[in-house]
C-alpha cells in the first residue's frame, strides 16, 4: 500500500499468568553461558581484554515495534532482556571499574586525555587490532562512565560507530591500512553527513564520479557542521554515485566512503566552536575532485543506504546514553538545590507543583533507561533483528524529554542557572547541543512514522484498498460501521496482563488500549490518504508521538516487572512509577489518536496552514500594532 524503500527512507531523513521466575528467566536464556577457556584482565591504566568469547544470538524475531502498527504483539519479547549471563556480566562489570577509577581520579582538564589512553576509542574494534569489540549492551553500559566527559562522550560515540562499520563493510586493504590507529585512539574517524546545500536530483549534493581506468572516485561536494573535524584523521562520507554508464542518468544510489582527511583536494573551513561542546570544534570539509580508490567504499556501490541505517541505528541508541547521563546530572543538581534552598514559607522541595516537575523528571529518566537496554537487547540477542524504529523512537524521547528537563532550572533557580560557568548552565548548554546533534527531531520521527505506515500499508492493504473504495465494497462498509473496536472504546486483544507482575494490571491494561489505538489510527491515516500520506506532516508527527509513547510505557513496564520478580532494591516504587507513567501514556496517546481520527478540518490543522501560507506570502509577522487606529 505504502511503497517506500525502507533504506531510502532512512537516507532521507496462553491465558494464564506467567510465573514470576518465568518471566525473569526467558529472555536471559535466549543467550547461553559460554565458557571462558582464557582470562580477561583490568588496570588501571586502562581496559585490558586478551580473549573475548563470541555473544551467542537468536534467530531473528518479527519487529516489534513495526508489528504493533498493525496490532500485533510478540509476548515474549515483553520480558525485559538480561543479554548478559553471568560470564559476561562479571567480565563486563570488572572492566567499567578501571574505568570509573580513571575518571573518579582525574582532573577536568586532564580527563578527555586519560580516557583516550584508557581504551575508550577501541571499544567496539576487533581484538585482533588492539580494540574490546563490545556488543552494544556493553559499549552502553560504558557510556555512563565515559559520558562524565560529555565532549569525549559524543566523538568517540560516533567513532566507534563506524569502526564497527569499517570491521563489517571495509575491505581488508582498508582494514590493514587504518583499523589499528583508529583502534587504540592514535587517529579518530568522523561522520561528514550533513549538507546545507539542497540536492538537485539526487540523495547527495556531494557527487562521486567514478573513474574505471584509475579504479578509483572523483569526490566533490561540501559536508558541514563535522564535529571534531579539524582533528579527525578520517572521514566517513555519504555521495550520490554516478557509474560511467549512469553518467548521464539521474543518481539513485549512495555510497559510503572513508576519506583520508589529510587527501590532496580536502579542504576545512576555519573550525568554530560548538554551542555546548567545550573545547571541541566544528568544520565544513570541502572536497574538490578527492581521489578515492575502490578499496575505500564501506560494502559496495551503491549500499551507502543500508550503511548509513547501521550507522543511525547505533548512533541513536549511544547518545541516547549520554542525553540520560545529562538529565541524571539535571535532576541531581536540581534536587540538591532544592531540598538545600529556603524560600519564604519553607524549603522549595515543599512546593507541590516543583515536586511534581521532579517526579515527572524521575519517570522520564527510568523510561529513556529502560527504552535504551530494551533496544540494545533487541540489537544483541537475535540475528539481524530490525531495531531501527526502536533506536530512533529512544532518540525521539530522550531529545524531548532531555529538553524539556533542561529548561526547569531557569524556573526553579532563575538567573544564576545562565551565569557563565555554573554547572546547570553547561548542562544547559550541552542539552541544546545534544537536541540538535547531527538530526533534527521531526526528521526522526517522519521516519518512525513512515517506516510503521509502510510496514502496515503492507500487511493490511486489501483492508486498506476496500476502505478507500467503499462503493465497491459494501459489505465492508456495513461491517464497518457495527465495528465494536473503536477510538473511543478500543477492546483487549492479547491479555498483557499476563504476561507481567500483577502488580502491573493497570499498566498492562493501558497498553493494550494504546496499541489499539495506534492499530485504528493508523488505518485511519492510511485509508484517508493512501500514498499521499508521506506529505502529511502533521498526522505523521502525531502518528510518532502514539508510537513513541508506547514504546517508552512498554520498557517500563517490562522493567518494572523485571525488578519486582526478582527482588530489586526499590523495586515497589518501580511498579508505582511504571503504573504511574503508563496512566499518563494512555491518555496522551488516546488525545493524538482522536486527533487523527478527526482530520484537519475538524481539528485546528486545516486553520494553522492557512495561518502559515499567509504568513509565508508576507515574509513576517503581519499583524496590526495594538494601538493602530483606522480612522
Amino acid at each position: 500500500m505504502l511503497s517506500i524503500s525502507r533504506c531510502n527512507l532512512v537516507a532521507r531523513l496462553s491465558l494464564n499468568r506467567v510465573p514470576c521466575a518465568a518471566l525473569s528467566s526467558r529472555w536471559k536464556s535466549s543467550v547461553p553461558s559460554q565458557k571462558q577457556d582464557d582470562d580477561s584482565g583490568s588496570g588501571e591504566d586502562g581496559i585490558k581484554i586478551s580473549t573475548k568469547p563470541s555473544h551467542l544470538r537468536l534467530e531473528k524475531r518479527s519487529p516489534l515495534m513495526k508489528n504493533m502498527f498493525i496490532g500485533v504483539v510478540d509476548t515474549d519479547l515483553l520480558v525485559y532482556p538480561e543479554s548478559l549471563n553471568r560470564d559476561e556480566q562479571s567480565r563486563v562489570v570488572s572492566e567499567r571499574e578501571s574505568l570509573e577509577r580513571i575518571v573518579r581520579t582525574s582532573e577536568p582538564k586532564d580527563l578527555p586525555q586519560k580516557l583516550r589512553q584508557a581504551g575508550v576509542f577501541g571499544l567496539q574494534s576487533p581484538l585482533n587490532h588492539g580494540g574490546k569489540q563490545l556488543i552494544e549492551t556493553e559499549l552502553a553500559y560504558f557510556n555512563e562512565i565515559i559520558s562524565k566527559d560529555f565532549a569525549t562522550g559524543l566523538i568517540s560515540g560516533q567513532h566507534n560507530a563506524i569502526v564497527q562499520l569499517l570491521n563489517r563493510f571495509g575491505s581488508d586493504q582498508l582494514k590493514e591500512r587504518c583499523m589499528e590507529a583508529l583502534s587504540s585512539g592514535n587517529q579518530t574517524v568522523a561522520s561528514a553527513l550533513f549538507e546545507e546545500e539542497a540536492p538537485n536530483g539526487t540523495m547527495f549534493s556531494t557527487i562521486a564520479s567514478q573513474d574505471v581506468d584509475r579504479r578509483q572516485w572523483l569526490l566533490s561536494g561540501t559536508k558541514s557542521f563535522v564535529i571534531d573535524g579539524d582533528k579527525a584523521g578520517y572521514l566517513l562520507v555519504l555521495a550520490s554515485t554516478k557509474a560511467m554508464e549512469q553518467i548521464s542518468a539521474q543518481d539513485t544510489t549512495i555510497t559510503a566512503f572513508l576519506v583520508d582527511a589529510n587527501a590532496k583536494g580536502v579542504r576545512k573551513s576555519a573550525a568554530t566552536e560548538t554551542f555546548g561542546l567545550e573545547d571541541v570544534k566544528q568544520v565544513a570539509v570541502s572536497f574538490d575532485n578527492v581521489e578515492v580508490g575502490d578499496e575505500n567504499i564501506l560494502g559496495k556501490e551503491g549500499s551507502g543506504a543500508e550503511v548509513l541505517v547501521e550507522l543511525l541505528k547505533s548512533t541513536r541508541v549511544q547518545t541516547s546514553v549520554l542525553g540520560v547521563q545529562l538529565m541524571k546530572q539535571l535532576l541531581n543538581n536540581l534536587t540538591k538545590y532544592c531540598i538545600e534552598t529556603k524560600t519564604g514559607g519553607g524549603h522549595i522541595m515543599d512546593i507541590e507543583s516543583v515536586g511534581e516537575e521532579l517526579a515527572k523528571a524521575t519517570c522520564s529518566i527510568y523510561a529513556a533507561e529502560s527504552m535504551i537496554y530494551l533496544t540494545t537487547g533487541l540489537l544483541d540477542d537475535f540475528v539481524g533483528q530490525d531495531a531501527e524504529i526502536e533506536a530512533a523512537i529512544t532518540k525521539v524521547f530522550t531529545a524531548e524529554k532531555l529538553m524539556e528537563m533542561a529548561i526547569q532550572p531557569l524556573r526553579f533557580v532563575g538567573p544564576q542557572a545562565l551565569t557563565k560557568g555554573h554547572p546547570l548552565e553547561v548542562l544547559f548548554r550541552n542539552s541544546v547541543q545534544f537536541f540538535g546533534q547531527t538530526e533534527t527531531i521531526d526528521s526522526v520521527k517522519f521516519f518512525v512514522a513512515l517506516s510503521g505506515l509502510q510496514h502496515a500499508g503492507m500487511a493490511t492493504h486489501e483492508t486498506i484498498r476496500k476502505d478507500r473504495n467503499p462503493a465497491m465494497n459494501p459489505s465492508h462498509v456495513i461491517s464497518k460501521i457495527f465495528e465494536k473496536n473503536t477510538i473511543d472504546n478500543p477492546k483487549q486483544f492479547v491479555n498483557l496482563e499476563h504476561f507481567m507482575h500483577p502488580s502491573l494490571d493497570p499498566a498492562a491494561h493501558w497498553i493494550e488500549f494504546s496499541i489499539q489505538r495506534l492499530r485504528l489510527a493508523t488505518e485511519c491515516v492510511l485509508s484517508r490518504h493512501g500514498t499521499e500520506v508521506i506529505g502529511r506532516h502533521i498526522e505523521l508527527i502525531r502518528v510518532a508521538d502514539m508510537a513513541v509513547l508506547i514504546y517508552a510505557m512498554l520498557a517500563t513496564a517490562a522493567r518494572a516487572s523485571r525488578a519486582y520478580c526478582i527482588g530489586l532494591r526499590h523495586a515497589e516504587q518501580e511498579i508505582y512509577l511504571a503504573n504511574t507513567f503508563c496512566q499518563e501514556g494512555h491518555e496522551k496517546v488516546r488525545v493524538l489518536a482522536k486527533q487523527l481520527e478527526q482530520g484537519q478540518f475538524i481539528t485546528t490543522d486545516a486553520n494553522n496552514m492557512s495561518l502559515s501560507r499567509y504568513l509565508f506570502k508576507q515574509k513576517e509577522y503581519f499583524f496590526e500594532h495594538p494601538l493602530t487606529k483606522n480612522f
